[in-house]
């Protein structure tokens, strides 16, 4: 029973991973959907090894019980054999089990919350250069562990964009808190000129916001850059409009990152 009992988790535990990392991202399925596929195939893995699992038992030589028949239909003897099944098939299980020392069990969630932020921020930022007449539009993410901004989302841009956490007018704006517009990003101390080195673009205006959570805790920061005019696409610069704009599309962004948890 050991056998079997290790075999069924092993199966069901590997099958229901390597679903939830893959089609559970892709479809959308969730983690207890997965977890059934994986006792489906458990279960055929069981029927179809039942017979391998005896025969390797059978080669181990294990001394026979030597009871006789009648020894065998006593309740005592009953009794001890369904509570030697048991903890068999709980040992088993146990040791199936192990295999989650080995598994990354974190990284469909995570995959699942990239795609889901991704499709949510792409919109957002998307729209958000519409609205705001700005050349780019980008959402920086925070991670306090590494003391960095980081985006995958970013008009104009490809790839993911890292920066320090204390670094260019972003930096600034996750460190205060507070709304930051300027309109000459290169008069500005706090700006840092090798983004724009690396990528040959030319930075003017700049509006960025923090983004918080519901607590208060401040969790990315959006940054819109040079604002053009709707009539000829001229340099121009973000009004308080803007600004009353940006808030709004904060807030939905948080209210994003609540759903998705």
């Amino acid at each position: 029973m050991i056998g079997f009992g290790f075999m069924d988790n092993l199966v069901m535990i590997s099958a229901g991973e390597a679903i939830d990392q893959t089609f559970g991202v892709a479809l959308g399925i969730s983690t207890m959907t997965a977890a059934g596929f994986g006792q489906c195939f458990s279960d055929v893995a069981g029927n179809l090894s039942g017979g391998m699992v005896d025969a390797a038992c059978t080669k181990l030589n294990l001394p026979h019980h030597g009871l006789t028949e009648n020894q065998l239909d006593m309740k005592i003897s009953r009794i001890y054999r369904i509570a030697g099944a048991c903890v068999g098939v709980v040992t088993g299980c146990l040791l199936g089990m192990s295999c989650l020392m080995f598994m990354d069990t974190d990284a469909a969630d995570r995959a699942r919350r990239a795609k889901e932020l991704k499709s949510i921020f792409n919109h957002v930022m998307t729209e958000g250069k519409t609205l705001f007449q700005a050349e780019r539009s980008s959402l920086f993410m925070l991670d306090e562990e590494k003391n960095e901004l980081w985006s995958q989302v970013a008009t104009g841009t490809e790839g993911i964009i890292k920066v320090k956490a204390d670094v260019g007018i972003v930096g600034a704006c996750v460190k205060s808190g507070e709304l930051i517009n300027i309109t000459d990003a290169y008069e500005d101390k706090r700006f840092f000129a090798g983004v724009d080195k690396e990528t040959e673009f030319r930075t003017k205006s700049i509006l960025a916001i923090p983004v918080k959570d519901d607590e208060g805790k401040i969790i990315g920061a959006i940054q819109m850059i040079n604002k053009q005019s709707k009539d000829d696409g001229s340099d121009s610069a973000f009004t308080a409009d803007d600004e009353k704009l940006v808030k709004m599309m904060a807030a939905h962004v948080k209210s994003f990152i609540r759903i998705v948890g």
